[in-house]
């Protein structure tokens, strides 16, 4: 069956969890004649506490989150050789307790919510696939796009709730889109798309963009973009994205193996430039990455380097030269592209006005078992606030069976200087079990 689009249910969030899960599968309603009904449910849960708070109050915060969606996809074989599809889902999500560390939730959110309405049509052979509606979609690596994910909930004099839920992020979907996928024979394939988020934080951000990409199975994928933003609703939410209206972003980036067995490299420049503001867009980030699996020694070890540019604002200037991250989300593990579990998700800096260096060991001592420890610095990028510091996270990720994967992580961070919102070291614990059917 060529229905693309059956795993769009799956989240992104914790994908190299989902990996580890060896024959993930969705309950069949429905078979026959190429027309299938399907019914998928993810869900997670996670327990966090920290010694430390990263929104002016004292002491340490302990939090719990969840959410559990689900999904019902359908597919329909015309006798052309083409396919009609579509999906519709509910989530339901919330955060309890003292409220994350970042104080971006209070601990008394709960919502009930449409997440996915889609439909869309495949051609024959798949050459082009169109939908359009509520759903997800992700640009190459995440790194400016992977889905609509921060998930706030109530700051007192700010109008952000979307139901909480922030660490987890079960939350995806763009409110409106229309994407357009071409996939012809041979290595070149790209993307025509327009997202319209319903999303407070990221103050309803209207953007479109092409993408083309040249696919080779051994070497790897190289990626070409360009988007610019259509829209964006001035001094809603926390007002921080005013600046991105008219925006234009180009993006280049690369990722496999080059062809050396056990090799991974993988990197992405991003300039953006111009905006329909007062003040224009003068900005850029890029990072490298390389890692290396010893496949023949036991545990299979894994050891991989990044360094991660992302500019700051240069107050000399009449531009604004502070890096946008747009819709950056989680994709394949831990540190992408939250960087640092603690310094990305709550004590800053995330993505903006920083350089940041990431060592990481991961060991798989049993098939279903993998472990990994990072090792972050943190440095400022010109008269960005400065950020600095390092962190070290140590996490697994157990796969009990086909449907419930368990990933404990302890953390560590320690700013470097008296510029932050906290200047004392934190040790940071979480738990997260998921449900995937």
């Amino acid at each position: 069956m060529n229905f693309k689009r059956r795993a769009l249910w799956r989240s992104t969030a914790l994908l190299s969890a989902i990996t580890l899960s060896s024959s993930l599968s969705a309950a069949q309603i429905h078979e026959e004649d190429g027309n299938t009904v399907e019914f998928n449910v993810e869900g997670m849960v996670g327990l966090f506490s920290t010694e430390e708070s990263y929104d002016g109050t004292d002491g340490g915060k302990n939090w719990q989150e969840g959410y559990l969606k689900g999904d019902l996809v359908a597919n329909r074989a015309l006798e052309n050789g083409s396919n009609l599809y579509g999906g519709v889902g509910l989530i339901g999500l919330g955060t309890w307790g003292d409220g994350d560390a970042a104080g971006l939730t209070s601990g008394e959110e709960q919502e009930l919510k449409l997440e996915n309405a889609f439909v869309g049509w495949q051609s024959q052979e798949g050459l082009f696939d169109l939908s359009v509606g509520r759903q997800q979609f992700t640009l190459g690596d995440g790194f400016l796009i992977a889905g609509d994910a921060i998930s706030l909930g109530e700051i007192s004099g700010v109008d952000v709730d979307r139901g909480g839920a922030y660490y987890l992020a079960g939350q995806k979907s763009f409110d409106k889109t229309a994407i357009l996928k071409i996939d012809p024979e041979g290595a070149l394939r790209g993307d025509l798309f327009w997202l319209q988020s319903d999303n407070p934080y990221h103050q309803d951000t209207e953007l479109a963009g092409v993408n083309v990409e040249l696919v080779d199975d051994e070497k790897g994928t190289l990626g070409l973009s360009y988007m610019t933003v259509l829209d964006v609703e001035a001094g809603a939410g926390l007002g921080l994205w005013d600046r991105r209206d008219g925006m234009d972003i180009v993006s280049v980036r690369g990722q496999g193996s080059a062809g050396v067995e056990n090799l991974f490299l993988s990197f992405e420049y991003v300039k953006e430039s111009g905006g329909d503001t007062a003040v224009e867009n003068d900005a850029h980030a890029w990072y490298v990455e390389a890692g290396w699996t010893f496949a023949d020694l036991p545990w299979t070890p894994n050891v991989n380097y990044r360094h991660a540019v992302f500019s700051g604002d240069d107050s000399s200037t009449s531009d604004n030269e502070a890096f946008d991250p747009l819709f950056f989300g989680f994709t394949r593990g831990f540190g992408t592209w939250f960087q640092g579990e603690v310094a990305s998700n709550y004590a800053g800096p995330a993505n903006s006005g920083n350089t940041v260096d990431r060592i990481e060991l991961s060991l798989q001592p049993r098939e279903d078992l993998s472990v990994g420890l990072q090792y972050w610095d943190f440095g400022k990028e010109a008269d960005a606030d400065d950020r600095s510091g390092s962190e070290v996270d140590l996490y697994a990720l157990w796969s009990i069976n086909d449907n419930w994967v368990f990933s404990p992580l302890v953390g560590y961070y320690k700013p470097d200087n008296s510029n932050t919102l906290s200047t004392e070291d934190n040790l940071y614990l979480q738990a997260v079990l998921m449900y995937f059917y």
